[in-house]
């Protein structure tokens, strides 16, 4: 078990992503080369992986594979193209499902305060909605992950599981055509499939640059993808029935 310093250094480089040397050395006020012993004793133990000038963690491999500080400052302008054309699929009355990803936070920030249920584990999104009084905030709860700033696990997808939504608005790491659309985390692959079971409809949150890639789980296949938005339109539509309009979610079976 880690204490002190070599603690607050994994728990930073996991919520980060990587880390740099000198920026750990100025942050716990030590030498460079202190920092560069913690990291080759962390790197022994397993808890990371050392860089040039710096570390990244082991949460998690590959391109995609962000923390959500960095992860929304990527293709920002494409994501904010596909917030305000998923805004337009959203009536009064709707009962939403929403990930954690960046994707829909970024929905969750285009939302005007009308009556509307929101069932989230993304904790951004839960205070978000502080000052819209008219959107119902539920968080399901779980094992809280600080990397991606959300509830994930075993707790969190029985949660899930018990509520219906009208529409499931979610993201992914990367998106096959002929495939569809994949993660590179089973955890956050089985939160998404869980709310995606429980929504009447499912809208993918995607932009072109997560095109012609693959990831690690399979999430949505592209024959049940209801509707996907990209910065340069919407394709398919949001299902509806005659119970569109809930004013609150309604509990599973």
């Amino acid at each position: 078990m880690l204490f002190g310093r070599l603690r607050e250094i994994v728990n930073r480089v996991d919520h980060l992503g990587s880390v740099v040397v000198t920026d750990l050395a100025e942050q716990f006020d030590v030498s460079v080369e202190t920092i560069r012993r913690d990291l080759r004793t962390l790197e022994d133990s397993g808890y990371l992986r050392r860089t040039h000038g710096g570390a990244v963690s082991l949460l998690e491999t590959g391109v995609e594979a962000l923390a959500f500080g960095s992860r929304k400052q990527e293709n920002l302008g494409a994501k904010k193209v596909i917030a305000q054309s998923a805004v337009r699929l959203i009536r009064d009355g709707d009962v939403l499902m929403m990930d954690q990803s960046s994707s829909a936070w970024y929905l969750a920030q285009s939302l005007p305060d009308i009556n509307l249920t929101i069932i989230t584990n993304s904790v951004r999104i839960v205070f978000d909605f502080v000052q819209r009084p008219k959107i119902k905030v539920i968080s399901v709860g779980g094992e809280y992950f600080e990397r991606y700033g959300a509830f994930l696990g075993a707790i969190t997808i029985s949660n899930i599981l018990g509520f219906h939504a009208d529409i499931c608005f979610h993201s992914c790491a990367a998106f096959q055509e002929g495939e569809g659309a994949w993660d590179n985390n089973e955890l956050n692959a089985a939160v998404k499939k869980a709310m995606l079971r429980r929504s009447k409809s499912n809208v993918l949150l995607c932009d072109k640059s997560k095109f012609n890639h693959t990831g690690f789980a399979l999430v949505n296949p592209v024959d049940r993808i209801d509707c996907m938005i990209t910065e340069e339109g919407v394709t398919g539509e949001v299902r509806r029935g005659a119970d569109s309009q809930r004013k609150e979610p309604r509990r599973g079976l």
